[in-house]
């Protein structure tokens, strides 16, 4: 992951905060480009271009992890990775 730039550039800025913090949120932002089965590349051009279209896929993402018996908890943070990636 950290081979992109954009990633590597988000990474350092999340590990000003907090080292172990940065570290979490890459296996996450990982994770979420599995379950998206999308580069970190393609997140961005897919909210830039259909912001409905993108949130649709997130909810049924959500949907899925429920249904896998998923906790609340680890939905939430997978959340806030995506956010903090597109923000």
């Amino acid at each position: 992951m950290l081979k992109d730039e954009q990633v590597k550039r988000w990474y350092r800025n999340v590990a000003r905060g907090s080292p172990i913090t940065a570290e979490v949120a890459l296996r996450r932002f990982s994770r979420l480009c599995e379950l998206l089965k999308m580069n970190p590349k393609e997140k961005v051009e897919r909210a830039r271009k259909d912001l409905a279209d993108f949130q649709d896929k997130l909810e049924d993402m959500v949907s899925e992890l429920e249904d896998e018996g998923k906790a609340p908890g680890y939905i939430a943070d997978l959340m806030k990775t995506i956010k903090s990636w597109l923000c």
